[in-house]
């Protein structure tokens, strides 16, 4: 059964019944995407003092991937869960619309293909948190299921085409 948004106020309502629960949400939907927004400036420093070449595709390949992502979302407009049913998420920022694909989610999958291309390691560590981060979203009540998924596969899929199979000319 797909989740609607007619689901969501049980939910919230569940979790917050559970205040251990909720608080771990929130701290999820808090230190995941933390992990790739601090290890990405500090990979393209590392690369940088490293002087390797690679270091203009890990920067190249998550920025179109971001631009792109923000026009498919300005282009869909897609209404959030809480804009469709009357509750309250866990972790509201008063942003609207823009739902589908998940920002958090796709920069998050961007970001670990851009580290699988120079630190595997570090790669793996980032898939996982960004695969954690997806239902951590929509748990939070911010996203729908499809919104993650989208930015998984978009995520991961541009920025692994673009650092591993397109521009076969560069670094």
């Amino acid at each position: 059964m797909a989740m609607k948004a007619d689901h969501y106020p049980a939910l919230m309502a569940a979790l917050r019944r559970r205040p251990a629960l909720a608080a771990a949400v929130r701290l999820l939907n808090r230190l995941l995407p933390f992990a790739a927004y601090l290890l990405y400036p500090l990979g393209a420093v590392w690369l940088l003092v490293q002087r390797d070449p690679r270091l203009v595709r890990f920067i190249l390949v998550p920025g179109v991937v971001f631009v792109l992502g923000t026009a498919v979302r300005r282009a869909f407009h897609a209404p959030r869960p809480y804009q469709l049913a009357d509750y309250e998420p866990l972790v509201h920022r008063g942003k609207t619309d823009d739902s589908f694909p998940s920002r958090h989610v796709f920069s998050a999958s961007v970001i670990a293909a851009a580290f699988w291309y120079v630190c595997p390691p570090l790669g793996l560590l980032l898939t996982v948190s960004a695969l954690l981060l997806a239902p951590v979203r929509v748990l939070a009540g911010v996203h729908f299921p499809r919104d993650v998924l989208a930015g998984l596969v978009f995520g991961f899929g541009a920025g692994w085409l673009g650092c591993f199979v397109l521009l076969p000319n560069l670094p």
